[in-house]
C-alpha cells in the first residue's frame, strides 16, 4: 500500500526536473534573441559598410545559415534588410542553405508577402544559380542538415525535392549545363549510389513483408467467404442466418478485407517489380507504399471486424455480454498494436511526400 501511494509522487518527481529542464531552455533561447535584438539595435547606429564588415568579418551570418539559427536571421534581416547580399567565401546565403539543407533558413530567405513575390531575395544570377545547382547536387552524410526521413528511400526522395526545388528557381538555361564533364542531374544520381542501393533494398523489404501478410490475410478471408458461420441450406445453399444484422456486419467485412488485401497486395508487387529509378523516388514508389500501407491496415482493422461479428453469431444466447464484449474487445488489441508500431512512420512518409515544398515550408504540417 506504501508503494503504491508513493508511485504518483515517484512520477511527478520525475516529471518535473524534465519540464524544468525544457522550461529552462526555452528560457534561455528568449533570452539569447532578446540579447540579440539589443545587439542589433546598438548596431542600428553604424553605417551599412562597417555593418556588411562586422558580419562578413565574424561570420555570423554564414554560421547562423549552415547551422539554421534561423530566430537570429529573421532578426537580423529584419534590422539590416542589406544583409542579405552578403556572399561569404564569393557564395550567396542562400547557396549555403542548400548546401547544408537548412529547409526553414532557405524558407525565411525566400519569405513571401503579401503580394506573393519574393520580399527578400533577388532572383539569382547565373553564378548564383550554378553555385545553388551545384549544392544540390553534391551530397554530404556529414552534414548536419542532411533529412532523416523514414528510411533511406525516403531520403532519397528528399534530396530530389531539394533538387527539383532549387531547379525551379534558378535561371531555366542553368539547369541542363555541365558539372565538370556531367551534368548536373548526372552528378546528383551519382553521388547518390550508396543510398540509392540501400532505399531500393529498403522499399523492397518492406513491400515484400508487407505483401506477405496482405496475402495471408487474403488467404484467410477467402477460404471464409465460402464457410460461412451458421452453415447454408441443404437445398438452396443460402446461408442460414442470412437474415441477422451480425450476419451482414460479417459479409460487409470480409469483403472490404478481401478488396484491400488484394489491393494492397498488388501496389507492393507493383513495387517489388519496379526498376526503382531515382526519379522514381519522388513520387510513384512513396505513393504506392503510402497506399499500400494504408490498404494493409484497413484490411487487418476490417478482418478483425469480421471475426467480432462471428463471434456475436457463434457465441450468441451462449456467454453473456460481460464475457463476449472483453473478448471482442481484445480483438482490437492487434489493431491498436499496429498503429502505435507503424502510425508515425506511415505519419512521415505522407508528411515527407504530400508535405510543403522546399520554398514554402509553412503550412498546417509545422
Amino acid at each position: 500500500m506504501r508503494s503504491f501511494s508513493q508511485s504518483p509522487a515517484n512520477a511527478s518527481s520525475r516529471c518535473v526536473p524534465i519540464i524544468k529542464r525544457v522550461h529552462e531552455v526555452k528560457l534561455r533561447h528568449v533570452t539569447i534573441i532578446e540579447l540579440a535584438k539589443q545587439v542589433c539595435i546598438a548596431i542600428s547606429y553604424m553605417n551599412t559598410t562597417e555593418i556588411s564588415i562586422l558580419y562578413l568579418d565574424n561570420r555570423h551570418l554564414y554560421g547562423a545559415t549552415v547551422r539554421g539559427f534561423d530566430d537570429f536571421l529573421k532578426l537580423c534581416f529584419q534590422f539590416f534588410p542589406e544583409l542579405i547580399w552578403v556572399t561569404p567565401n564569393n557564395k550567396r546565403l542562400t547557396t549555403y542553405a542548400v548546401m547544408f539543407r537548412q529547409e526553414k533558413t532557405l524558407g525565411l530567405f525566400l519569405q513571401v508577402s503579401s503580394t506573393n513575390e519574393l520580399s527578400l531575395v533577388p532572383g539569382p544570377s547565373e553564378q548564383d544559380s550554378g553555385d545553388m545547382m551545384s549544392a544540390a547536387a553534391n551530397y554530404y552524410r556529414s552534414f548536419d542538415g542532411v533529412t532523416t526521413e523514414a528510411g533511406e528511400a525516403f531520403q532519397m526522395q528528399r534530396e530530389l525535392q531539394w533538387y527539383r526545388a532549387v531547379e525551379s528557381w534558378v535561371v531555366p538555361d542553368m539547369r541542363d549545363r555541365y558539372m565538370g564533364s556531367k551534368t548536373f542531374w548526372t552528378s546528383f544520381v551519382e553521388n547518390r549510389k550508396d543510398l540509392l542501393e540501400t532505399g531500393e533494398k529498403w522499399m523492397k523489404d518492406t513491400s515484400n513483408s508487407c505483401m506477405i501478410t496482405s496475402a495471408l490475410i487474403a488467404t484467410v478471408l477467402f477460404a471464409t467467404a465460402f464457410t460461412v458461420p451458421g452453415g447454408n441450406n441443404d437445398k438452396s445453399g443460402v446461408p442460414l442466418l442470412l437474415g441477422k444484422d451480425s450476419f451482414l456486419v460479417f459479409i460487409i467485412s470480409d469483403v472490404l478485407v478481401l478488396f484491400f488485401s488484394v489491393t494492397a497486395i498488388l501496389l507492393f508487387l507493383a513495387i517489388l517489380t519496379s526498376r526503382c529509378k531515382a526519379q522514381d523516388f519522388f513520387e510513384a514508389l512513396p505513393k504506392k507504399i503510402i497506399m499500400g500501407l494504408s490498404f494493409l491496415f484497413l484490411s487487418l482493422a476490417f478482418m478483425l471486424v469480421a471475426f467480432a461479428a462471428t463471434l456475436t453469431i457463434v457465441l450468441d444466447k451462449r456467454l453473456v455480454e460481460w464475457v463476449l464484449i472483453p473478448i471482442i474487445l481484445l480483438t482490437s488489441v492487434p489493431v491498436a498494436l499496429f498503429v502505435v508500431l507503424q502510425l508515425p512512420l506511415l505519419y512521415q512518409m505522407v508528411k515527407s511526400t504530400y508535405g510543403p515544398s522546399i520554398f514554402r515550408p509553412n503550412s498546417i504540417w509545422e
